[in-house]
């Protein structure tokens, strides 16, 4: 097995063992003692009235730390094995960035509602999130602090270390798929009541979801070798997310919307940008 192949299993090993067992862990017990687990939404809960029990901020601790899998993940493997160096000599056009991270996941989940809208003959009642417009920076923070510190194990180690091997094209690809398995306890356990069926097709547009994202976010990375601007992207497209891609009547068609207009932006960007490099950098 050769170093970056070794270095790929030791961090994504990490990665699954940390995350799934703070996911299934509190699952499990969640199932056994009737503790309600609060995720993501669920702050709100939390932030406003407080938990119900020292159990239930305890679940929604623990299930909230499994986001940390992909930083333990890079620990573990800068630790045991050692760490390859990334130049970050390019200093970018940090405004050009933020405007860009500020203005894809609205443009692309708001799309995503329009051809919803237009698909269900504009009949459509969009169901908006009761949570408050104050609640939309402190979500951010939230979102900042946990699930987009992923992207210093997933953009930050495991996309350049591939990257060493192979273009970046490939290399966005298998981070993208890798990205996708990861969660899979997660939508597993949203979508258990609905049965088998919806577990699998819901499973299926995920990771179809996730690898065009992968690009995006891989193209991020490699123009601007910030990991930071990753974390806001990812941060960013949660919050987002939560007030519009959620008020969709349709979540099986709404998705696949976003996943079209994913791929369409990934597919432009490889083009752009090229397979080997996938990056606005020249020299």
């Amino acid at each position: 097995m050769d170093s970056v192949a070794k270095k790929t299993l030791v961090y994504y090993s990490g990665a699954i063992l940390f995350s799934w067992s703070f996911w299934i862990g509190t699952m499990a017990y969640s199932q056994l003692t009737g503790v309600d687990i609060l995720y993501n939404e669920g702050f709100y809960e939390v932030l406003t009235g407080g938990v119900k029990t020292f159990q239930q901020f305890l679940v929604f601790l623990l299930f909230t730390a499994a986001a940390y899998g992909p930083l333990f993940g890079m620990f573990l493997a800068a630790g045991l094995l050692k760490k390859q160096n990334v130049q970050d000599t390019h200093q970018p056009n940090i405004g050009r960035w933020l405007l860009f991270i500020f203005l894809y996941p609205i443009i692309l989940f708001s799309a995503a509602l329009l051809v919803t809208w237009i698909a269900m003959g504009f009949a459509m009642d969009f169901n908006w999130p009761v949570l408050p417009l104050w609640f939309f920076p402190v979500f951010f923070l939230f979102q900042c602090l946990t699930s987009g510190v992923e992207e210093f194990g997933w953009r930050g180690y495991l996309q350049p270390l591939l990257q060493t091997r192979m273009t970046a094209e490939k290399a966005c690809f298998r981070v993208g798929v890798l990205w996708s398995i990861w969660h899979y306890p997660v939508i597993v356990y949203m979508n258990y009541p609905q049965g088998t069926l919806v577990i699998l097709l819901t499973l299926a547009g995920f990771t179809m979801l996730t690898i065009p994202q992968a690009y995006v976010i891989g193209w991020l990375y490699n123009s601007t070798r910030k990991v930071w601007l990753c974390v806001v992207l990812h941060a960013w497209a949660n919050t987002v997310s939560a007030y519009l891609l959620a008020a969709s009547p349709v979540p099986m068609l709404t998705p696949i919307a976003v996943a079209i207009g994913a791929w369409l932006l990934a597919n432009y960007l490889v083009k752009k940008y090229g397979k080997e490099t996938l990056s606005t950098q020249t020299g």
